[in-house]
Protein backbone atom coordinates (compact mmCIF):
# COMPACT_ATOMS: atom_id res chain seq x y z
CA UNK A 1 0.00 0.00 0.00
CA UNK A 2 0.96 3.51 -0.95
CA UNK A 3 1.91 5.51 1.85
CA UNK A 4 -0.52 8.75 2.33
CA UNK A 5 -1.44 11.12 4.70
CA UNK A 6 -4.51 10.93 6.71
CA UNK A 7 -5.76 13.87 4.70
CA UNK A 8 -4.92 12.53 1.23
CA UNK A 9 -7.02 9.30 2.08
CA UNK A 10 -9.99 11.27 3.29
CA UNK A 11 -9.82 13.45 -0.16
CA UNK A 12 -9.63 9.85 -1.46
CA UNK A 13 -12.85 8.43 -0.16
CA UNK A 14 -14.71 11.08 -0.79
CA UNK A 15 -13.53 10.93 -4.35
CA UNK A 16 -14.47 7.42 -4.76
CA UNK A 17 -17.57 8.20 -3.09
CA UNK A 18 -18.62 10.59 -6.04
CA UNK A 19 -17.44 8.54 -8.58
CA UNK A 20 -19.57 5.91 -6.90
CA UNK A 21 -22.11 7.99 -6.83
CA UNK A 22 -22.17 9.30 -10.46
CA UNK A 23 -22.10 5.68 -11.72
CA UNK A 24 -18.39 5.06 -12.07
CA UNK A 25 -18.06 1.90 -10.35
CA UNK A 26 -14.64 0.70 -11.30
CA UNK A 27 -12.79 3.78 -11.24
CA UNK A 28 -14.39 4.05 -7.52
CA UNK A 29 -13.14 0.74 -6.67
CA UNK A 30 -9.84 1.31 -7.59
CA UNK A 31 -9.66 3.92 -5.38
CA UNK A 32 -11.34 2.29 -2.05
CA UNK A 33 -9.09 -0.97 -2.57
CA UNK A 34 -6.18 1.58 -3.16
CA UNK A 35 -7.05 2.92 0.46
CA UNK A 36 -8.40 0.07 1.70
CA UNK A 37 -11.71 1.62 2.30
CA UNK A 38 -13.49 -1.17 3.77
CA UNK A 39 -17.33 0.31 3.43
CA UNK A 40 -16.77 1.28 0.12
CA UNK A 41 -15.82 -1.83 -1.08
CA UNK A 42 -18.56 -3.44 0.59
CA UNK A 43 -20.66 -0.99 -1.61
CA UNK A 44 -18.80 -2.47 -4.23
CA UNK A 45 -19.93 -5.48 -3.61
CA UNK A 46 -23.95 -5.09 -2.70
CA UNK A 47 -23.66 -3.00 -6.04
CA UNK A 48 -22.64 -6.06 -8.07
CA UNK A 49 -24.70 -8.72 -5.98
CA UNK A 50 -28.16 -6.10 -7.07
CA UNK A 51 -26.85 -6.82 -10.60
CA UNK A 52 -26.81 -10.32 -10.14
CA UNK A 53 -23.53 -10.71 -10.90
CA UNK A 54 -22.07 -12.66 -8.08
CA UNK A 55 -18.97 -13.30 -8.51
CA UNK A 56 -17.63 -9.83 -8.96
CA UNK A 57 -19.82 -9.28 -5.44
CA UNK A 58 -17.69 -12.48 -4.24
CA UNK A 59 -14.88 -10.63 -5.16
CA UNK A 60 -15.15 -7.49 -3.70
CA UNK A 61 -16.43 -8.99 -0.70
CA UNK A 62 -13.29 -11.06 -0.04
CA UNK A 63 -11.27 -7.69 -0.70
CA UNK A 64 -13.34 -5.91 2.64
CA UNK A 65 -13.06 -9.81 4.93
CA UNK A 66 -16.47 -9.37 4.69
CA UNK A 67 -16.93 -12.79 6.20
CA UNK A 68 -21.04 -12.81 6.68
CA UNK A 69 -21.69 -11.85 3.21
CA UNK A 70 -19.52 -14.33 2.06
CA UNK A 71 -21.04 -17.12 3.98
CA UNK A 72 -24.39 -15.59 2.77
CA UNK A 73 -22.94 -15.73 -0.74
CA UNK A 74 -21.84 -19.33 -0.90
CA UNK A 75 -24.61 -21.07 -1.48
CA UNK A 76 -26.12 -19.62 -4.11
CA UNK A 77 -22.89 -19.70 -5.98
CA UNK A 78 -22.78 -23.22 -5.47
CA UNK A 79 -26.15 -24.00 -6.38
CA UNK A 80 -25.58 -22.01 -9.63
CA UNK A 81 -22.63 -24.19 -10.41
CA UNK A 82 -24.65 -27.42 -10.03
CA UNK A 83 -27.23 -26.13 -12.30
CA UNK A 84 -24.18 -25.56 -14.74
CA UNK A 85 -23.15 -29.42 -14.06
CA UNK A 86 -26.63 -30.85 -14.29
CA UNK A 87 -26.61 -29.01 -17.81
CA UNK A 88 -23.55 -30.53 -19.02
CA UNK A 89 -24.69 -33.89 -18.04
Amino acid sequence: MVKISKKERAELIRKGNRLFNDGKIEKASRIFETVQYIDGLIRVGDHYYAKKELVNSLIYYKKANYQKRIEQLAPEIASICKAWIAEGE
